[in-house]
């Protein structure tokens, strides 16, 4: 198999200029209550980019300084521009755009009155962007026993370190703090993006940034930007893929709210370095009648999985394997009130099996987090779930990648507001560049 070469640099800015999302969100956000500009919000926010692609502010001015380099990025932008029935063009005459000048109107974006709807545009142009590369498409394959990978959208939490360290004298980042991670503790303010993809290389989406508001809290900011997310795509989405930040309350969230399968891992009551253990849910008695006689099977929750058990001779509890799902049903609740699940398995009950019908919702009397915590309706054992639980390795990907922009692995500004603003810049680059690859080329 060819290894798969990236992007060059030109070929991305190529995608950065023919692609209409820059013109799209500039048309969104007007001009930022100014008098029109010499270089037009749209050019600005394909600046940031730039500095992404670049790596910092003062490479790209190195870059621009040069007249046919700077010559050359102001023809490209000018010809998306002329496509965009909204575009605005740069005077071939204009000096070269600087990152000092660039800052004001960055500033701009990340106060009160732009930085949501900015970032609201942002997320739906690039479902938008998804949709036309072929993701997220109510039209597309799958279904709720089988969401496709095509259909699920996926995401993950990254702090990254700020410009000034905690113990640095003089300056620091006034919004980063110490956040709790699997390896330690970490200082800097954690980010968090959603994302959708294709099986083929550079078929990556970024639909939507955001910041963890409050430590610990990462499962909440993720569900806030889903909830953007599937306002816009809807049907579009089958499946969610998320690491431990989320717990019941999410899940059930996701599942009664959004009408969505949620595809992640149950955290283990006790664990080592070579192995772990799940608590035992009783989920109660299912009867069947065989031979005019009931037939009683008592079935119980361990990772996640549904399970028949049975007492031996000592009075332990065994456990029979995973039982195999059947299907996996939704129905609308009333009046409006969001979605309910409930998941089919078979029992192989010797006598005569049986399929029992099982609910992954919160139960009356449920203790701690309860069953939605605890039962999945693709559990870590069935042969499905690495399918659609693999997209989290690339949602660390979208993690390093990012990282890799930055210089010495620090944050190219000061407070979230501007991070997650960088972030966005970034999330630009990687959907214009599917655009380019999977959507404008597909219709030549």
């Amino acid at each position: 198999m060819a290894r798969h070469r990236p992007p060059t640099r030109n070929s991305q800015l190529d995608a950065l200029f023919a692609c209409p999302l820059i013109h799209d969100m500039a048309a969104d956000i007007g001009t930022l209550g100014t008098h029109p500009r010499r270089h037009p919000v749209a050019f600005h926010l394909a600046f940031g980019a730039m500095v992404r692609l670049f790596g910092s502010g003062n490479r790209l001015d190195a870059e621009l300084a040069h007249q046919e380099t700077w010559d050359r990025v102001v023809e490209a932008y000018n010809k998306g521009a002329a496509l965009h029935p909204a575009g605005v063009e740069v005077a071939p005459t204009a000096p070269p755009l600087l990152s000092d000048t660039h800052r004001h109107v960055r500033n701009r974006l990340t106060r009160d009155e732009y930085l949501e709807d900015l970032l609201d545009s942002f997320t739906r142009h690039s479902v938008g962007i998804a949709q036309e590369v072929g993701l997220l498409r109510p039209d597309g394959p799958g279904s709720r026993t089988y969401p496709h990978p095509s259909r699920t959208i996926y995401g993950d939490g990254t702090v990254v370190r700020p410009m000034y360290g905690k113990a640095d004298h003089g300056r620091q980042d006034p919004d980063a703090e110490e956040h709790a991670r699997h390896d330690g503790l970490i200082y800097g303010n954690d980010l968090v993006a959603i994302a959708a993809r294709g099986p083929e290389s550079g078929r990556r989406v970024i639909l939507a940034v955001g910041r963890v508001q409050e430590r610990g809290h990462e499962g909440d900011e993720a569900i806030r930007l889903i909830r953007m997310v599937h306002a816009i795509a809807g049907d579009g989405i089958q499946a969610v893929v998320y690491d431990g930040a989320f717990r019941g309350v999410h899940h059930e969230t996701v599942m009664t709210e959004f009408g969505l399968v949620v595809v992640n891992k149950v955290h283990a009551a006790t664990r080592d370095e070579n192995s772990r253990s799940h608590r035992k849910i009783p989920l109660g008695q299912w009867t069947h009648t065989v031979r005019n006689r009931p037939c009683v099977h008592t079935l119980v929750i361990c990772n996640g999985a549904v399970h028949d058990s049975t007492l031996d001779d000592s009075g332990r509890l065994v456990l029979s394997d995973a039982l195999v799902r059947k299907q996996v049903r939704r129905y609308a609740r009333g009046h409006g009130n969001g979605w309910r699940f409930t998941l089919g398995v078979t029992v192989p009950c010797p006598r005569e099996p049986f399929t029992a019908w099982i609910s992954p919702h919160r139960q009356t009397g449920d203790r701690g987090r309860g069953r939605p915590d605890q039962m999945r309706l693709i559990p870590e054992v069935d042969p499905y779930f690495q399918t659609l639980y693999g997209l989290r390795n690339d949602s660390e990907s979208i993690n390093s990648g990012y990282k890799r922009t930055l210089i010495v692995d620090r944050a190219a500004v000061l407070g979230w507001r501007r991070q997650v603003v960088d972030l966005m810049s970034w999330g630009i680059l990687i959907n214009t560049a599917a655009w380019k690859q999977h959507g404008a080329s597909s219709e030549a």
